[in-house]
């Protein structure tokens, strides 16, 4: 089965992109957490929770809204395997990054 994960820009322009087994292979849920927590002290994000609770949802959105618009078309390296990282992290078969309503 095949997945997917939508990214809407803060411009609501949309872009759907299907990732398949070898895709996702590089990750299990363990290590996609990891690699988003450690990608996201690498960008040198922080926590917009005043109570500096860091929460997954928070790590993917601030991440997803690290990279350009031209990353996601056409999709770079870099990107995929963050989308990777979000899907594999998240446990689900379709997610969808919404950064104009900052929501999954």
């Amino acid at each position: 089965m095949d997945h997917q994960v939508s990214v809407v820009l803060k411009n609501g322009e949309r872009y759907d992109f299907p990732l398949g087994a070898e895709d996702l292979a590089a990750f299990d849920p363990a290590s996609a957490r990891h690699w988003i927590a450690a990608a996201f002290l690498e960008a040198g994000l922080e926590t917009p929770n005043p109570m500096g609770k860091m929460l997954l949802v928070d790590q993917i959105l601030l991440l997803a809204m690290n990279f350009k618009p031209s990353d996601y078309k056409p999709l770079t390296a870099d990107a995929r395997r963050f989308l990777c990282a979000a899907l594999q992290a998240m446990g689900r078969p379709s997610l969808t990054i919404d950064l104009a309503a900052y929501k999954l």
